[in-house]
């Protein structure tokens, strides 16, 4: 077996949690503000979904379930650590 699928698979369980941070109303990653209402949940949705999809391809369902909600949690519960350190780190200097 491939280690190919099981990092995509996690590559994009993070790339949705990222995504569901841009959309929600409080993020600090983009100066801009969120995405626009109507369709802000759907990248990270489809996201989510290929990678639910790719890791029960690897694992036995039950378990591939607990390590996607788990890798979701870890990724959503740092993004909003990145953005404030993003924010006080590079959004007072210019280039």
């Amino acid at each position: 077996m491939s280690a190919w699928p099981l990092l995509l698979a996690t590559l994009f369980g993070a790339a949705a949690a990222a995504l569901f941070y841009l959309a929600s109303p409080q993020q600090q990653w983009r100066s801009a503000g969120p995405w626009p209402a109507r369709w802000r949940c759907w990248p990270g949705s489809l996201c989510a979904l290929l990678s639910l999809v790719m890791t029960t391809r690897i694992m036995a369902p039950m378990e591939a379930v607990f390590a996607w909600l788990v890798l979701l949690m870890f990724a959503a519960s740092i993004a909003p650590f990145l953005g404030i350190w993003y924010r006080r780190s590079f959004a007072g200097k210019t280039a």
